[in-house]
């Protein structure tokens, strides 16, 4: 039977899960909330999904089978709390909130026993290459593997030109580099290597224009297992759209590329390795049919809360740190 799937909010990402979920077989049934009429004509008119009257305070969130919160970063706790109470299974975007404010009650109502299926949406722990690349890692390939290592960035401008306008321009939105888009690699490299036990570095604002919060992050962490250490230099202004992942063991040597998600290894030459062609979009539809699958029992979600937290209270830390507001 059909899934009842409840979407909250219908903006980019929120449009991106409803693709996502409209490709499931069988295909579930989908509701759509969001403020705007703007965003709720387009979704209609894009999949057809039914549209809720109601608002998130009204509405009976206990007739759905699962809610998926697309709503800006300062929702995703209060929002994520209130389906745990009412034991309703949420899948939450990312970051998992911009202040640390009700996380631990959050933390502590997704570690009850019973507690309906839940997680954060940090959907690169969904692709493929990713998949194979962490399972070389895991298996001793490489040796132990003491170094991570991410250099990316993309023309933040060119994907979204409206940015001056939307959330990312806004700290209390959850905006800014940190947040919204390294924090993709923090928790990526942490599905790798374990948890982060220290992170320092810097976070500025370099290039674009029409926003003061930062376009541009340089950290350095230590991580809890093996003594390994880790960088994640993310920029928004560069022209080419490319992010490489290394993972450097004392046997071997292991890169990802993206977005093409190619996997490389080395040892004395280096090989290509054969990993299923899929982009962002398919990892995005993997990602749903997690969620669908573990409503019905199926594995958790790959990002819990409780590495969510983690990962923003490592953020938090620096911001602290670096006294930014």
């Amino acid at each position: 039977m059909a899934k009842r799937i409840l979407i909250v909010g219908a903006g980019s990402i929120g449009l991106k899960q409803l693709r996502a979920f409209s490709s499931q077989n069988p295909k579930p049934h989908l509701t759509v909330i969001d403020p705007r009429e703007e965003a709720k004509a387009r979704a209609r008119a894009e999949f057809g999904v039914e549209i809720s009257v109601e608002d998130w305070d009204s509405i009976d969130i206990k007739q759905f089978d699962g809610v998926v919160i697309c709503s800006p970063a300062p929702t995703h706790v209060p929002y994520s709390i209130r389906c745990l109470i009412e034991g309703v299974p949420v899948l939450s975007e990312k970051p998992l909130s911009h202040t640390y404010a009700a996380v631990e009650e959050l933390l502590k109502l997704a570690e009850k026993p019973g507690a309906p299926p839940s997680g954060v949406a940090y959907v690169r722990r969904y692709h493929p290459a990713h998949e194979k690349a962490r399972e070389l890692v895991k298996s001793g390939r490489l040796g132990k593997v003491l170094i991570a290592r991410v250099n990316g960035g993309q023309p933040f401008t060119t994907y979204r030109p409206d940015y001056r306008e939307i959330y990312y321009a806004r700290r209390d939105q959850g905006g800014g580099c940190l947040l919204d888009c390294a924090t993709h690699f923090l928790d990526l490299v942490q599905w790798y290597m374990g948890p982060i036990e220290e992170m320092c570095g810097y976070v500025e604002h370099l290039a674009l224009e029409g926003v003061e919060v930062e376009d541009t992050v340089a950290l350095s962490c230590k991580f809890k297992e093996n003594d390994a250490l880790g960088t994640v230099h993310i920029n928004q202004f560069q022209p080419v759209n490319e992010n490489i992942l290394d993972f450097a063991g004392v046997e071997g040597f292991l890169r990802v590329i993206e977005p093409e998600f190619t996997c490389k290894i080395f040892h004395k030459n280096w090989e290509d390795l054969q990993v299923e062609r899929a982009d962002y979009a398919d990892a995005l539809r993997r990602q749903a049919r997690a969620f669908l699958a573990a409503i019905d029992g199926g594995a958790p979600m790959r990002t819990s809360f409780a590495e969510a937290a983690h990962t923003l209270q490592l953020c938090l830390n620096l911001m602290a740190k670096l006294n930014i507001a």
